[in-house]
């Protein structure tokens, strides 16, 4: 008897060790509106929601790491500018820097069947920004929901659904087996992590930024030009979210010079600070 009890108690103890592996292997979550990389969870070889350049669907690749190749990682997440439910979101990417402009996620429409059928459908993107017109026939195919695995409210989100007309229980479920599959959700079924791998924050505030030109791609020298009185200080960040470069311009400068040559080749965030909390940032590529 004591046997099978310190048996039991051993295979407790392993379980509970594993349980734990398994919660450090996906520490990311949605905490609020910003920059991430969008990447699966426990995998041997993790892999990111990626846009292919050369074919323009989305798809699962390995981590990019330079620039500007890395932009079609980087995805925006903020609230949908026209939401039809709680907790919807818009994700784009900035792909101005590899010469292609904005791009919006969607539902790919020849995969979805409304009224909401379907048992799998397919998550693609295309060029534009999100439809805030809701009488637009494709109104709602790029609305999205950060949830939690047991519900959608609340800090600390785990887990992406689809939210295209008529459905709402499109989740990523399946994890991709290689590079290149497609990015699919399931109509029901288990809901799989989605690791949201925070980059950059956003503008909670706003100031006047009509008349700022910031130079990029940058060789040594950032520079700013079209500064007021209300930008108090201006850092850059890397992608990790570390400041590697902070200036605080003079009251009576309308532009200013940053020596970037210490820094590595790559992609930045400029962030300019305000009065009041106001601040901006910008994406900026270090040659």
């Amino acid at each position: 008897m004591k046997k099978i009890t310190l048996k039991i108690s051993a295979f407790l103890l392993l379980a509970m060790s594993a349980l734990q592996v398994n919660a450090q292997n996906c520490p990311e979550l949605f905490i609020d509106s910003g920059v991430y990389k969008l990447a699966t969870c426990g995998l041997d070889s993790e892999l990111f929601m990626t846009i292919n350049g050369a074919t323009g669907q989305l798809e699962w690749a390995a981590e990019i790491t330079t620039a500007p190749d890395n932009a079609t990682q980087l995805w925006t997440i903020q609230d949908h500018r026209e939401p039809s439910g709680t907790g919807y979101v818009e994700i784009t990417a900035d792909l101005s820097a590899l010469n292609a402009g904005s791009w919006t996620m969607i539902v790919d429409q020849s995969t979805y069947d409304p009224p909401g059928t379907d048992t799998e459908i397919r998550i693609n993107a295309r060029t534009g920004d999100p439809i805030a017109d809701t009488s637009d026939a494709n109104y709602g195919y790029d609305q999205f929901q950060r949830r939690k695995a047991t519900g959608w409210s609340g800090d600390g989100n785990n887990a992406l659904f689809a939210k295209p007309p008529g459905q709402g229980n499109f989740r990523y479920s399946v994890a991709p087996t290689a590079a290149g599959d497609q990015v699919l959700f399931q109509n029901g079924g288990a809901i799989n992590d989605i690791r949201f791998i925070f980059v950059a924050s956003l503008s909670t505030k706003e100031f006047d930024t009509s008349s700022l030109v910031i130079n990029n791609p940058v060789k040594d020298v950032l520079t700013i030009e079209g500064l007021n009185q209300s930008i108090k200080q201006i850092s850059v960040y890397d992608l990790l979210g570390k400041q590697v470069i902070t200036n605080n311009p003079s009251y009576d400068k309308t532009s200013i010079n940053i020596n970037l040559s210490s820094l590595n080749s790559g992609l930045y965030i400029v962030k300019l600070e305000g009065e009041n909390g106001a601040s901006f940032t910008r994406k900026i590529i270090k040659e």
